[in-house]
Formats: structure tokens, sequence, C-alpha cells
């Protein structure tokens, strides 16, 4: 097992750069294991190695005999020894996360604040086995299945081409006491349960299961970096100071067009975009209209570019009229769709028109629709944030509404053949002090 770990090291440059290295130790197995061998290979690497432990307070009298046990093991190999402690149970409680996460998140900011160059934890070829295969039953992609990595910011993980079998069988040969966390064999964690039920199934289909998933992690690492490069040199490009261009987002296909927009979601909201979201934002890029992300967030098309709005930001919008020659326009441009439900025949209007906001009772029959809705119908149909809604103008005369923001024209007031002077509408929005068309 000492070679599998020097072949790490080397093959994967672990410790390149590292003078001080410090040792996550829970007192388990693989931990005392990694302690060890980073203790018996410091020497050939020139590093200074200390422990390091993370009490989470979570099993009472088990987790303070584990401290003890970590800090008699140290005296005993001659090591330095950092504890610290945490209310898991509360800070879950507090943050709404789940125990788990709660942990991990308490463990890793302790660790990440350690004076070291690097933090070895004694993550094993087993445990990368469980997480893609819990991966691949949450359906997370690629990510997903590249594991657990063998190298993360200052976190190495020197063990993760060593079984659990592996590590067991170097702590007989070599004298090591070690605890077991009672949790490990309640069936009650998600993991646990791969560990005891499925794991066992799928080795007797391979027995190197372990390795083999663990090469195949590795590759697909090394596949997604590249993949990531390449999206990020076009993401670069096509990055405006209003938003993401996506005019020409198709021709790259799906694995470099949904890693552009994953980017552009985590540089905007600071939240990483799941398959199912990926997905919609996709479709919008492609076909237009607006879709809804995660933590109330929805993101927008608009003459090609693609833009992302928070629920509770407010939008302001500035209304221009220009009145014009309707045959001038018929002869110096086509008229499409979107240009015809953004104008006015002025010979229609009744009465003077208004600029304002939506007000109970309003209603319109757009152009090409067929039918009457209320403003709060059509809206709710479209999905349109409360938010919006308020700031969203309306242009009424006598009559009612002749024009709503992102709708259109009413039929009754819309330009046709017999046309002869017409308002063009045009709108601007206002959104965290930048003017978008």
């Amino acid at each position: 097992m000492l070679s599998t770990v020097k072949d790490s090291i080397h093959d994967l440059c672990l410790l390149c750069g590292v003078k001080t290295l410090a040792v996550a130790v829970s007192g388990g197995a693989d931990s005392v294991a990694l302690l060890s061998i980073m203790l018996r290979l410091r020497g050939e690497y020139d590093i200074d190695v200390f422990a390091a432990h993370f009490n989470h307070k979570l099993r009472g009298k088990e987790s303070e005999s584990d401290m003890l046990f970590v800090k008699k093991l140290c005296e005993k190999l001659g090591v330095r020894l950092v504890c610290d402690e945490g209310d898991v149970a509360a800070f879950a409680k507090e943050n709404k996360l789940s125990t788990e996460l709660a942990a991990r998140r308490m463990r890793y900011d302790f660790f990440g604040k350690l004076s070291a160059d690097a933090v070895a934890t004694a993550h094993t070829a087993s445990d990368n086995l469980e997480t893609v295969i819990f991966n691949l039953t949450r359906g997370s992609g690629i990510n997903g299945l590249c594991g657990i990595p063998p190298k993360r910011g200052k976190f190495i993980r020197p063990l993760i081409f060593c079984t659990r079998e592996q590590i067991e069988a170097y702590c007989r040969q070599n004298n090591l006491s070690y605890v077991t966390d009672s949790t490990n064999l309640s069936d009650d964690y998600s993991r646990n349960l791969i560990r005891h039920s499925v794991v066992p199934v799928l080795k007797r289909l391979n027995p190197s299961l372990e390795n083999n998933v663990s090469n195949t992690s590795l590759q697909l690492a090394f596949d997604r970096d590249m993949l990531d490069n390449l999206a990020k040199n076009k993401y670069e490009r096509m990055l405006t100071k209003t938003g993401l261009r996506v005019d020409n987002l198709t021709k790259y296909g799906p694995a470099i067009s949904h890693r552009i927009l994953r980017m552009f979601c985590l540089d905007k909201t600071g939240e990483v975009l799941d398959c199912f979201h990926t997905d919609s934002l996709f479709s919008v890029a492609v076909n237009g209209g607006r879709c809804s992300m995660q933590n109330g967030y929805y993101a927008v098309r608009q003459k090609g570019i693609i833009k992302i709005f928070s629920e509770n930001e407010k939008v302001e919008y500035t209304v221009n009229f220009e009145r014009l020659n309707y045959a001038l326009i018929k002869n110096n441009q086509k008229i499409n769709n979107l240009l015809l439900k953004n104008l006015i025949d002025c010979d229609k209007i009744v009465g003077e028109l208004r600029i304002r906001n939506r007000e109970p009772g309003d209603k319109i029959r757009l152009l090409g629709r067929g039918c009457t809705k209320t403003l709060k119908g059509l809206f709710n149909e479209n999905s349109v944030p409360l938010i919006e809604r308020e700031s969203l103008p309306v242009i009424s005369d006598d009559l009612g509404v002749v024009w709503v923001c992102k709708f259109g024209v009413a039929e009754r007031a819309a330009a046709s053949e017999n046309s002869k002077f017409v308002y063009k509408i045009g709108y601007e929005t206002v959104l965290g002090g930048n003017t978008t068309k």
C-alpha cells in the first residue's frame, strides 16, 4: 500500500511545494493509517507533519472518547496535535443544513485555517466509489461522476487509490489501533446503505470495482477539465456589459454550451446551476422567452443576449414615443411581428395617451390573441414575477389599456394597412444602475 501512496503523490504532484503538512485524524482506521504513512514518508519528502482533529460533538461521550484516543495516539507517535470542536447540531439547525453537510462545513473551515501548506484527508478508493454511486443516483452529471478529487486547493488525498480492505490490513500489519464510529454501522445514512447493501453486490460482479471506478473518475476529471477550459475561453468572448451573447451558442454543442451557461449563472448569482435549470436556460437561450432559476432568480433573452435578474430586485422602465409616417416605415424597414406589436395607430387613440402602471381591473385584447384578458391573468399565465408586475409600464387612453410593456399593443389600437401616422413605442429597463434595451 505504501507504494500506491507514493505513486499517487508522485503522479498527481500532491506534495509539490509543500513544507508543512497537516493530517486530518478522526481516529478511524483510514486516518490512523494516513498519519502513520505520512510520518514514514516525511524524511523522503522533507516535510514537517502534524495532526489535526475536529470534535463534532454529535455522539456525546463517544466523541470525547475519540478525541482522547487521537491525543494518546499522537503522544505515542511523537507528533504535534491541533484540536478544535464545534456544536454541529446547533450549526445545522441555525443554517438549515443537514447534519452531514453542517459537520463537513465546520470541519473544513477548521482545517482551512491551519498553518499548513496542505491538509491531507484520509479519503480512500472505497469512499470515492460510494460517492460516485450516490452522485449517480442523484443524476449529478460528470462532476458527480468525477468523485472525490485527489487534490483541491490545499486539500490532498494520498489514500485515494487505496481500498478500505488494504488500509485495515496495513493497520493490522503495523499494530495500529483505531476507533470505529458507531454511526458507520447504521443504514440511516445514505452512504452507509450504499456501503453495506449496494457495494457488495457490485463487487461480486467485479472484485476490482474500487480501483476501476477510481481510474474512471480520474479520466473523467481530465476530460471535464479540458471541456471547462474550452468553455471558459468562449464564455469570456461572449460576455458583454449587459449579459451573455448567445446568438451562436448552439454551434458549440451541448457539452460546451451548457458549461458556458453554468459559468454565466455562477458569476451572476453565485449558484451552481443544476441539470434541470441548465436545460431550461438553454431553451431560453435558443428559443427566447424566460425561465425561473434557483433561489429566486430568473433569466430572459433580449435581442440575442441572456440576462439574469433577481425576483426581489426592483426593475424600473423608461418608455419613449416616436411619431412616424407609417408609409415611410413600410418603405424603409421590414414590418415584423415584434415591430408591429409596438406600433399604435394615432387615429385610433381615444382622448390622450398616458403612461402608468397596472391598475385593478385593467384588461387588454392583444393583437393576434383573439381574446380579452385581465392584466393580472396575463401576468399569471406568463409567470411575471410579482415585483416586476408593479413596475411594468402600461399605456392607456380614455377607453383603457392600449399597450403593455413586453406584451404589445391592443388589437383596437394596432397599426394596419390604412394607418397614416403611428407611435413607435420603445422602452429601456434600469436594473442595479444599468440600463438595457
